[in-house]
């Protein structure tokens, strides 16, 4: 099973932050944890059995709360927010694409 540092370090490979200078696991990880919450407000039913005992926020060694198949997206979302970060304009157009990708997978 996944967690959710499996989430962050995918989500490092496009940030080009293997080695973790640019964004902290905690960054990134409240990036996730927000990603995890939309998913719960716009498809409740991605969490069917499971929604009262997911906890507000998932720790970095959490088990990832659903299926892999929808890791990509929460991973997009992480990548669009830390991209939102930077100032220019070029890494703010990735952000928006995988933002879009975040969008277009739930």
């Amino acid at each position: 099973m996944a967690t959710m540092q499996d989430v962050i370090d995918a989500a490092r490979v496009p940030l080009n932050d293997d080695s973790k200078v640019a964004w902290t696991d905690v960054e990134l990880l409240g990036f996730a944890n927000k990603a995890v919450h939309l998913l719960k407000a716009r498809r409740p039913d991605l969490f069917f059995g499971s929604y009262l005992s997911l906890p507000g926020n998932l720790a970095v060694g959490a088990t990832f709360p659903l299926e892999d198949q929808h890791m990509p997206a929460v991973q997009d979302y992480v990548t669009a927010r830390a991209q939102f970060k930077d100032t220019e304009e070029a890494v703010k157009g990735a952000a928006t694409a995988f933002y879009q990708l975040f969008d277009a997978s739930i």
